[in-house]
């Protein structure tokens, strides 16, 4: 049975296999690789996930979710036409579509997947991607670091014996930088860094917002609808100054037509707040590898969003290095995914490679802070970028006279205040009241290259051991809730395969819709109306016809508005 590489993305997803010594991209129904992460719920309860879903953002806001991996691991949830969902349960429709598409493609049922995750993700964002995986019917074989994967593709692609590179990974939600060693089919990562909230829909809000700004408009107080269709053109327009010089966006609405004229040179003006955060992750990741930018033989390019000329161009003159790209950016983490999937299935072509990967943030305990001990200090036993698996000690004692209990806290993060840092779990232990600094703890954490943690306390003066694997109960599911939780979101029920280029038209028509105004507005319900017709009245053959007249004529009518 094959395992399924996956690249969840926060605005595209891919899923790859490795089939005949080659590793394929899987194509969705529309004969796409990439797939929206984005989806919608249907009046009849059915899910519309990827291009379709899409669309629906803008005419149907209440029932469609996008860009919920920046939410992933925390206890925030989205409303969909009245039902709660968590950015896991909504992860979960997407690798449900990719899983569907990879068993259509592949003739067989899947299990199995490895999934990538940002390399700067924390232990409570892995273990959603997980769950996210389980409520999809997968067993997650293996998480990958996106950074990891997209070293492992370059490796592939590029046939290089040997390099240092420092990989840009800058996707639609979140952005890692990563120094990478590949040698001798070893592919080491020696340090990572990353902001899981700053991606290519930034560029967006601040394309929008300036628009506002412009024409004034409070981009906090518009309506779902209203800012769904502004973000979409920004985004359009974003993307036509990757292969312009300029770009208009043009916005009819309170029946005035606005418009605002960006150029690249403009756009990095605007958005130089964005381009400092990305000079901190820079500056951090090349810092804890001990590298400079002169020991960096490649940067390279990795993510949907690193596409954008002002990145090149930021990064040329941050670094004075002009970064590359190895292969498409958008599929170079799912290519990886694939050929990490490819060696867990022991394929004999790639098996031979050695990826090594690292702990992205400490891992460390509490002790008493003398001066306010109401706010303990951490002290980091795993530190960030060790290499993994990693298991290490840390020898701690009694903090006052005559202690009988003591509370192993155990943290996840890099700042000097446990409160500031991430809780994972504490372990409670009984000890002999013995004078202060008498009693003596070893305390073990072992993490391993799934991201799992155990930690041991061990009491020398009683003999005692307490092993705890760590859970966060907080946001975590039980057995019996996940499979609950699983039996309740079979009644969502993906919808078909067929027909699916005509709901994409059909969703494009109505989005329109709810865009345009006058003329232009009854002109797309006529051709709604007409392709609704055609579709409950003609053949498949007819229909498919129609679909391309509807969508051509729907061009058309775009093209006029601009």
């Amino acid at each position: 049975m094959a395992i399924i590489g996956i690249d969840l993305g926060t605005t595209n997803s891919l899923v790859c296999v490795c089939q005949d010594d080659h590793v394929k991209l899987v194509p969705n129904p529309l004969g796409q690789v990439l797939t929206p992460s984005v989806v919608s719920v249907e009046e009849d309860g059915s899910i519309e996930v990827g291009a379709v879903a899409k669309e629906r953002l803008v005419s149907h806001p209440e029932a469609t979710a996008a860009s919920f991996k920046r939410y992933m691991g925390t206890s925030q949830q989205v409303t969909l036409r009245g039902q709660r969902f968590t950015p896991q349960e909504l992860s979960s429709f997407v690798l449900r579509q990719l899983k569907k598409d990879a068993e259509e493609y592949l003739g067989e049922e899947i299990s199995e997947a490895v999934i990538s995750v940002p390399a700067y993700f924390n232990d409570h964002q892995r273990y959603a991607t997980r769950e996210a995986g389980e409520l999809a019917g997968l067993h997650v074989e293996r998480l990958i670091n996106e950074p990891s994967a997209a070293a492992l593709a370059a490796s592939r692609i590029s046939q290089e014996e040997e390099g240092s590179y420092l990989v840009f990974d800058f996707g639609g939600g979140t952005l890692d930088v990563s120094i990478v060693d590949y040698f001798d089919n070893v592919i080491e990562i020696i340090a990572v860094s990353g902001d899981n909230h700053l991606g290519g829909d930034d560029f967006d809000e601040v394309i929008a917002r300036k628009f506002c700004t412009e024409h004034q408009m409070s981009y906090d107080q518009m309506e779902p609808q209203k800012k769904a269709t502004l973000l979409r053109l920004a985004e359009n327009c974003k993307r036509t100054l990757t292969s312009q010089s300029e770009a208009v966006l043009t916005w009819e609405t309170e029946g005035l037509e606005r418009s605002l004229t960006l150029t690249n040179i403009t756009l990095a003006e605007l958005c130089q707040e964005i381009f400092d955060r990305m000079g901190q992750v820079i500056s951090t990741a090349l810092r804890d590898s001990g590298r400079t930018i002169e020991e960096i033989d490649e940067v390279v390019l990795v993510g949907g969003s690193s596409k954008m000329p002002v990145i090149a161009f930021y990064l040329q003159t941050y670094l004075n290095k002009k970064p590359c790209m190895i292969g498409s950016p958008d599929e170079v983490v799912a290519v990886g995914a694939g050929l990490y999937a490819g060696i867990k299935e022991r394929r004999k072509e790639i098996r031979d490679l050695v990826l090594t990967d690292i702990c992205p943030f400490t891992l460390g305990t509490d002790i008493v802070n003398y001066s306010d001990t109401k706010r303990p200090i951490m002290s980091p036993i795993i530190e960030r970028n060790s290499i993994l698996p990693s298991s290490k000690v840390g020898y701690y004692t009694n903090s006052y006279d005559n202690q009988t209990h003591i509370s192993v806290g155990i943290y996840q993060g890099e700042a000097y205040y446990c409160e500031e840092n991430i809780k994972l779990g504490v372990i409670e232990m009984d000890i002999l009241p013995v004078p202060k600094g008498k009693t003596q703890l070893k305390i073990c954490f072992t993490y391993d290259i799934n991201g799992i943690l155990e930690v041991e306390v061990t009491d020398y003066y009683r003999k005692n051991t307490v092993k705890k694997v760590l859970a966060c109960e907080q946001l975590r599911l039980s057995e019996e809730e996940l499979e609950r939780r699983i039996e309740e979101l079979k009644r969502y029920h993906l919808t078909s395969s067929g027909g699916v280029r005509a709901k994409l038209v059909l969703a494009r028509g109505e989005r329109m819709f709810s865009e345009l105004l006058g003329e232009k507005r009854q002109e797309a319900g006529r051709i709604l109306r007409w392709l609704q017709e055609q579709i409950a009245e003609k053949s498949d053959q007819e229909i498919a016809k129609s679909v391309k007249e509807a969508e051509a004529a729907f061009d058309q009518l775009e093209e006029s508005k601009r």
